[in-house]
Formats: structure tokens, sequence, C-alpha cells
């Protein structure tokens, strides 16, 4: 009897959208019921929570600026954490009866509460600046909470309008607007340009980045203030430089009655990121971030506490697409402010119990206790591969905790994800996991690491996928290109679908579970310093899909596995398989180079000839025959019953009389002979049966009794044969230097190295 459906005892998603289980912080703080009801405080967390409040009260009672990371991996719950942690600083009733965070709720409220403290929450993507990203945050979150107040004196037009104010005082109206008047403004065209009190007045009323005021601004540089280069400068930018900007947005918080300001930074380090690739960026911009917590005058009445979200630490993208001695300057810049932040860690072992307890419900309690069973019988099923789905830091109470999934998988998850940048979580990427799953997983079925792959970086991914910088976007973007172009048309070749055929078969047909071992390779190519998938191997491969490949030998689910990676090598030249014959290591080569443009030079070698010989010289070297020279017989000299004894070797199509004579079936008096016949026939309507006739019919009779061994092969099949032409093309353009370079001369020197790579790769696996 089949075990029920896992959607009977656990609540599994039917569908995810774009927008479950994603709490962004600009959402957070607004739908504050539902940022509360979907938070999983943990004992780390509070203790997270303990240090930012900690770091908050201190800087508002001591009059100082701060700052921390926080620092966490993909699904970390970093936005979800700066959201709730708003809500607490600012008195929600809600975040504040969690019963988990009443300690740190009454530590620190009977200190906060008498504080009147400003919460500004920022989105840094497609910002151009510092300046532009937090001067502008902070000017649009004022006008909404304090449309009266004036605005901070953040833009450098404020100061240059002030001016133009006074200067209008003292001239007069008639005599300021006369001169101001122009007709002729080359950057409005046919624009009516002249100005009075009235279109003055408006335009000053407009706010920042209006038309109309700046075309005020330029004016008035043109005509008043054109030798004052210092208004040119800073109208440029349109800024005050970045510290006096932060000096007046303190001043102006303090003047509304604000005794702290705090910034929530959610995108800050994920918009350096992407830019790393351009040091003249990362060298104006990463020095201003200290200025967070450093200020070069005493002039902040209300103190800055700045959250910072981080995923990775930004050295570790130094040098991708930067040069050598920018490496430098930039990793400069960024050590200048990275150790000017306290670091509050939200750690990995939070993802467990979040995916536990929102992901992974038990319908009942007795459901709970049916599946801890069954979770019991499939850890003892899996045997050694128990270690590898735990992970070297897991344990099996966290192996039961995420069933159906597993350490291995979710540690997977986080790593190649980390890479990424989009608006989702690893809660709704498992999710979308179980709800793929939903109609076929069963009460003791693990889901296999190769499922990863579709919502990640596969064809199914519905979501925009984006890199941290283009080169790890052109990466990601290969590594779909050769499942499309290469391995999926593989898979379907070998097991006789059509795409159309494909999409109908069940979820555990052969082809789903050799889809998901190329999956599996391929993230691992993604992410190949992550622990489950680093230097993978044919066992730990089989392990990571575990319950998914069947064999007719129980046990023997790695050589079934060895099997079909070897065939998979000998086609596509980007599986690699090396090392240890019983359990080598494994690996999916990501390049951008197609080799058969490269191959095609030397298309007219592959001859019946030229693979005869290959035959030839692959079976003398396994067999030990040396091979004569000129008419001299190949031999083998081998030592038998404590004598020397030698044998002659002859390769030949035994049907055809031409390519080897019954007289030369004859052995010499002092040794036998051996006859190899080729596994294939120039003629296609040939095979080993003509060879026997001819042994029996005509070769018998001719030759009197000898000792002379026929070795009739079954014939290759024609993808053998095919293969055995590709071995033949790829070590004629590796045979020399020469070759190779002729048959690369339309590629770049990168790519013949990749070239020459993945030719050899395919080449030994082949042979």
């Amino acid at each position: 009897m089949a075990e029920p459906l896992l959607r009977e005892l656990m609540d599994l998603p039917e569908q995810v959208t774009a927008s479950d289980y994603v709490v962004s912080l600009q959402d957070g703080v607004t739908a504050k019921q539902r940022t509360v009801d979907t938070y999983v405080v943990t004992d780390q967390l509070v203790e997270c929570f303990d240090r930012a409040m900690g770091l908050i009260t201190s800087a508002v009672e001591e009059r100082d600026d701060k700052g921390a990371y926080l620092h966490g991996s993909f699904g970390a719950g970093k936005s979800h954490f700066m959201a709730m942690l708003h809500l607490l600083v600012e008195g929600a009733p809600r975040a504040r009866s969690l019963p988990e965070l009443a300690p740190v709720v009454q530590r620190y409220a009977d200190r906060l509460d008498g504080r009147n403290t400003l919460l500004v929450p920022y989105h840094m993507i497609g910002k151009d600046s510092m300046e532009q990203a937090i001067f502008d945050g902070y000017v649009d979150h004022i006008r909404a909470r304090h449309p009266e107040a004036p605005l901070p004196a953040v833009y450098a037009s404020e100061g240059l309008l002030e001016d133009a104010k006074r200067l209008r005082g003292q001239m007069g109206d008639a005599a300021f607007f006369a001169m101001l008047a122009s007709d002729d403004d080359p950057d409005y065209g046919t624009l009516d340009s002249g100005w009075d009190a009235a279109s003055f007045d408006a335009a000053l009323a407009q706010p920042p980045g209006a038309e109309e005021r700046d075309r005020l601004v330029s004016d008035l540089i043109d005509t008043f203030f054109a030798g004052q280069i210092e208004h040119r400068a800073a109208t440029a930018s349109g800024y005050v430089p970045f510290d006096q900007g932060l000096n007046a947005i303190s001043r102006h918080a303090s003047n509304l009655g604000y005794d702290g300001i705090i910034l929530f930074l959610d995108e800050l380090i994920l918009w350096f990121a992407t830019r790393m690739a351009d040091p003249k960026f990362v060298n104006e911009e990463a020095p201003k971030v200290s200025q967070l917590v450093e200020a070069a005058s005493a002039d902040r009445p209300a103190p800055m506490v700045s959250f910072i979200a981080r995923q990775r630490d930004l050295r570790d993208f130094v040098g991708e697409g930067v040069p050598g001695v920018e490496q430098l300057q930039v990793a400069h810049a960024l050590d200048y402010f990275q150790g000017r932040f306290d670091v509050i860690e939200l750690a990995d072992k939070n993802l467990t119990e979040i995916v536990e307890k929102r992901l992974l419900k038990a319908n009942s309690e007795a459901a709970r206790a049916q599946i801890d069973q069954a979770v019991e019988q499939v850890a003892t099923r899996a045997g050694g591969a128990l270690d590898t789905l735990i992970t070297s830091d897991g344990d099996r109470d966290e192996f039961r905790r995420l069933y159906p999934f597993n350490p291995a998988l979710v540690k997977t998850l986080v790593a190649v994800s980390g890479y990424l940048q989009r608006e989702r979580t690893a809660l709704r990427l498992l999710g979308q996991l179980l709800a793929n799953r939903r109609d076929v997983l069963r009460l003791g079925d693990l889901v296999p690491l190769g499922d990863l792959y579709d919502v990640i970086a596969g064809e199914q991914e519905t979501y925009a996928v984006e890199a941290f910088s283009a080169e790890l976007k052109r990466y990601f973007d290969r590594a779909r290109t050769l499942y499309r172009t290469k391995l999926w048309p593989l898979l379907l070749r070998e097991h006789g679908l059509t795409e159309e055929q494909a999409a109908e078969v069940a979820d555990d047909h052969p082809l789903r579970t050799d889809d998901r071992l190329i999956k599996t390779l391929l993230l691992a190519a993604l992410a190949p310093e992550t622990e489950p998938l680093r230097e993978l191997t044919v066992r730990r491969l089989a392990d990571l899909n575990h319950g998914t490949i069947k064999s007719p030998i129980p046990g023997q689910e790695r050589v079934a596995v060895l099997e079909r990676v070897r065939r998979w090598a000998a086609q596509v030249g980007e599986v690699r398989v090396e090392g240890d014959e019983q359990d080598p290591q494994v690996a999916v080569q990501i390049t951008g180079v197609e080799i058969e443009s490269v191959l095609d030079h030397a298309r007219e070698t592959d001859t019946p000839g030229t693979r005869r010989a290959k035959l030839r010289e692959l079976l003398a070297a396994d067999f030990g025959v040396e091979e004569g020279g000129g008419l001299a017989p190949s031999t083998r000299t081998l030592v038998w019953r404590g004598s020397k004894r030698t044998v002659d070797v002859r390769f030949a199509n035994i049907r055809d009389a031409t390519d080897i004579p019954v007289t030369e079936f004859r052995a010499a008096s002092d040794r036998p002979r051996v006859v190899i016949s080729y596994p294939f026939d120039e003629q296609p309507d040939r095979g080993p049966a003509e060879d026997r006739t001819r042994i029996d019919d005509e070769v018998r009779e001719a030759v009197a009794p000898t000792t002379t061994l026929c070795w009739i092969p079954r014939f290759l099949t024609q993808q053998a044969l095919a293969d055995l032409g590709r071995l033949v093309t790829m070590e004629h353009v590796l045979a020399t230097e020469q070759r190779f370079e002729q048959a690369t001369r339309h590629l770049s020197p990168q790519d013949r190295t990749e070239a020459r790579q993945l030719i050899d790769n395919q080449a030994r696996t082949l042979r």
C-alpha cells in the first residue's frame, strides 16, 4: 500500500506567488500586523534584537553616532528583522506583545519611550550616489510626515537661492528681474525664460529637481554667480558635501523635536556590490559610509544610528573585473569603513526554525507523530547517505525539523542564491519546491537536491534573476545555455523522447532522475565551495538525490550513477569525471566556448582508416602489444609456464580478403597468432556474421591446422562509432600546437585555453 501524500499530513502550498513569504523593509513597516504575525523569533534573534536596541539606546543617551551591520546569508531574514526593529522602537503594541521579546522590551522601553526618534527606511537600488540616496530619502520621508516643515539644507541650490533672495532685496525687483530676464537660454530653447516676482516665487516653492526650479538656478548662475566657481561645482551634483548634508539632516531633525535618527539601509551593500567593477565609484562612495558614524565636526544635535543589511563582505567582490593596482585602492576604501561598524549576525541556524514553523506545519499532533516516525525510518534507510544530507554541522534533529528538505539542500540553496539579487526569500523558493511536488511527494520521500535548479536558475524560474556583477550574470547565463543546448538534448536522445513527450513523463521516470543529476552538477558549478557540493564525487552526487535513483541491485545506486556520468562525459566535453575509479570526482565546466567550431577544422580526418588506426592504438596499449615497423608484425611477449613466449598480433577486417589474405591467418611455426577483427565494417550492410562465415567456409579449408585465434567482436553501435570518430578528430586537433592554433584562430586567447581544456576532457573520457 502506497504511503499517503505528504499534503494530507502537512499544509503544503498549492502555488507560490511573487509576494508570498516576502517582507521588504518598506512593506514591513507599513503592514504592521502581517509583519508581526509572520515573524518567527528564535533565541538567537532575541540576542540580536537586544544588541540592536542597546545600540540605539546608547546612541541616544550618549548623543553619539553609531552603526551596525545586520549580517546574514540569503534567507536569514534581514529585511524582516529591520521591519520588526522599526516596530519595536516606534512602540507598535503588537510587536511589543510577542512573549519571546518581552525581556528586550522591558530592558529598553523605559529608556527609549521618553525619547522621540525618527525612523527612516531607505531604498538604495537605482541611486547614483550616497547623497542622492540618503538626502533624497530623508527629504521624501519628511515631506510625508511633516509636509509643513522647511527642507533641510542638503541641496547645493538652497544656499544659492538664499543668496539670490538677499541680492533681490538689495537691488530691488525692477533691477533684479531686468538683469535676470533672458530670451536665448540654450537649455530651454523657445521656452519663455523671463522672470518676474510671481514666477520667481513659484519656482522657489517647487521641490529640488523640479524643472522650473532648476531653470531658475541655471539662470542665476549665468547672470549673477558666473565667476563663483564653487557655485557651479556645487550645483553640478545638486547636493552639498555628504558630511555637511548629514549635519544638516541632524539639525533639521533636532529642530523638529527628534532626539535621534535611525537609518535603515536595507540595500546599501547590495548597491555597492553591483558597482564593484567600477573603482572610481567605489573610491568616491565608500568613504562616505564611515561618515554616517564619524562626523567631521560635532554639529549633529540629533545622533544617527545606521543599520546596514549585509549578505556578504564587500571585500569578497574585490578583483571581479578590477585591475590589480585598482584592487588595492578599492580594498583600502572598503577597509576604511568596514571596521567602523558593529556586526549583529543573524545566524544561518535560524532558518531551520523559521522554515519549520512557517512552511512545514503538520495538520495535527497525530500527523506530526506520523511524520516523525517516517523521518526516523528515512534516516535509517539512508545509511551512509545521511552524513552527506545532514552536512558536517547538522544533526538528525535538524534533519527531522527540515523534512522533507534536508540541511544539505538548504545550505546549497543559501549558497547559490547568495550570488543573486531579486525580490525573494529562501522561504519562497522552498515553498515553490513544495508546490512543484505537491501532487507527488509522499510520506518518506525527500526533496532531491537537483530540484533546486529549477527554482534558482532554471527554465521554470518565473522571477527575474540578476547577479551581483555582470561576470556572475554571464556565468549563470552560460550554465542555462549549456543545459538547454547540450545537456537536456542529450537526455532526450538517451531516453528516446521528444520535448512534448518528456513533459508528460511521470516524476519517477528515469529521465527525471537523470535530469536531477545533471542539475545537481550545474549547481555544483555555480557554488563549488559550498560544503555539500565541494569536490563532488559520484557517491555524494547519488546521496544528494537519495531516494530517486533506482538500481536493479539495492545498494548499487552509486554504480548506476557512475555509469551515467561517464556516458555523459563521453558526449559532452563540459562534463568531467576524474580520479578514483570507484568514486571519482565529477563536475561540469561552465564555459562560453563552443568547441564544435574548433572540431569543424578537422572533420575530414575522421575516416574509416583513421578509425581503424585509433582502435589499433587503443587495443595495442591495453594488450601490451608492440607495433611492428614496416612489414614486421605486431607482437606481444609474455611469460607462460615459466618460459618466455611471443605472440603475433594482426588487426584486420576478417571479412575482407583484400585486407587480410588467407595466408596471413597461418601462424609461424615458433609462435601463435591472434587476428583481431574491427568492430565495424565500411559496408553498412555487413556485420560479424560475415567474418564468421569467411572463417568457416574459406579459411579453415585453405589453411592447414594452425595455432591461430580469431577474435570477432560485436559491432559498435552508431553512437559508439560516432564517439570513435569524435575521438579521432579531437586527438588530431590536440596532436600538435600548430594544428590547435590553426583550428582556434577565430578564438580569443582566453577562449583557446578553455577550448583546449574542454576538448582534452572529452577526449580522455572517450578514450
